[in-house]
């Protein structure tokens, strides 16, 4: 099972994710998307795809708070935890991105693993960032078959 994680502020996260949905699907790979991911729910997942977006100032969207401060706990080790990023931003801010690598800085601190290099879509550059990520991620989708037959 892939669990997406999806932080977006205006939307554009969410209908990235919905096309990432739709291609997992027609590769027979079972996923769910959560728009407020709970850390208990989450471990038992083979992958965490993480789709975000960066609210104001480089920060991590309102949704996606919780999840966040609750990987602050002292007890929390995602060792064996998978991970792909993609990150949504504008390369016009000096944060572009900065959410996505936020919380990939917070996940592998607690030992998860990311399988690819962060995705960093421009909005300034990429009118159509659904298109960016299916591309991107189709060149992944074997790794993530086998993942996900563990």
């Amino acid at each position: 099972m892939i669990d997406l994680i999806i932080g977006t502020e205006t939307g554009t996260a969410e209908y990235v994710a919905d096309e990432v949905l739709e291609l997992l699907a027609a590769n027979n790979i079972q996923a769910k998307a959560s728009l407020e991911p709970k850390l208990e729910e989450l471990k038992a997942s083979t992958l965490w795809m993480v789709i975000t977006s960066t609210h104001g100032a480089g920060e991590i969207p309102p949704n996606l708070q919780p999840f966040i401060q609750s990987l602050s706990k002292e007890d929390v080790n995602l060792s064996g935890q998978k991970l792909i990023i993609i990150a949504l931003g504008d390369s016009n801010y000096d944060t572009f991105c900065q959410a996505g690598i936020s919380i990939s800085e917070q996940l592998t601190k607690l030992n998860s693993e990311l399988i690819a290099p962060i995705l960093k879509v421009d909005a300034m550059e990429d009118e159509m960032p659904e298109d960016i990520v299916i591309r991107w991620l189709t060149d992944y989708l074997p790794k993530i078959i086998d993942l996900d037959t563990l």
